[in-house]
């Protein structure tokens, strides 16, 4: 049974969620008013976070952002770094369903340029919707506090299954490329796109695009000799037959 912060008069007593539960950082109000007010605070905490900063997002700032009294954020949330970790498990859920959204089922019927494209606009695109995100998960890993520690536990998940995405995508893009030359590939370019996308979120408006097509010209000019070798060749030897 999960722990109970003791309640105030008047007030009815809250389960604290373990920190190793799915859900732990995140409440699951029973009526849709709770959900409501628990995105307030979430929407509240983000916008201070993009603008002043993650040490700016404290428990009174986010309540006073949202318009609500501190107890009300204490209804559904311990402390604030339970606040700030249930923003990143919000940018995680968006964030795979970007990447499910992402990737095709067959790549053979798309160009090369096409198959990034779809790839690297809707994440771009993200980053614009959510100016905090980078600051969010800019945590320090190996923090004792499991709240504390969760956003980069997160991240680390994130860039993982999105390593793996594109091991499975470029192996289907291209049976022979050898298993250790595509892992290798798809970790270069995970690790190029979340550098170039992080530099471009803290760019000035009239460097966003210019860096995002330099992204997409970078990650054609490495993929290309290998995820459309096979395909040049095969087209080659059917016109010389």
């Amino acid at each position: 049974m999960p722990a109970k912060r003791p309640s105030r008069a008047g007030e009815r007593a809250v389960p604290i969620a373990k920190p190793d539960a799915d859900d732990a950082f995140r409440r699951r109000p029973r009526q849709s008013r709770g959900q409501a007010r628990v995105e307030l605070l979430l929407d509240a905490a983000a916008a201070l976070i993009a603008e002043s900063g993650l040490e700016a997002a404290t428990a009174e700032a986010i309540a006073l952002r949202a318009r609500t009294a501190k107890g009300s954020l204490y209804q559904f949330f311990p402390n604030r770094d339970a606040v700030l970790a249930a923003l990143a498990l919000r940018y995680a859920d968006e964030m795979r369903h970007i990447h499910e959204l992402a990737f095709p089922m067959d790549p053979h019927g798309m160009t090369l340029e096409r198959l990034i494209d779809r790839i690297v606009k809707p994440l771009a695109d993200f980053h614009d919707r959510n100016p905090a995100f980078r600051r969010v998960f800019a945590t320090v890993e190996g923090s004792v506090d499991e709240m504390r520690a969760a956003p980069a536990r997160m991240r680390a998940q994130l860039f993982d299954s999105f390593v793996d995405r594109l091991d499975v995508l470029f192996a289907s893009r291209n049976p022979r490329l050898p298993a250790r030359d595509r892992r290798r590939a798809a970790l270069v370019s995970a690790s190029v796109g979340q550098a170039v996308l992080a530099r471009r979120s803290r760019a000035v408006a009239s460097e966003k695009k210019p860096l995002l097509d330099d992204l997409r010209r970078m990650l054609l000019a490495y993929l290309q000799p290998m995820l459309d070798a096979p395909i040049a060749s095969a087209r080659k030897a059917t016109r010389t037959r």
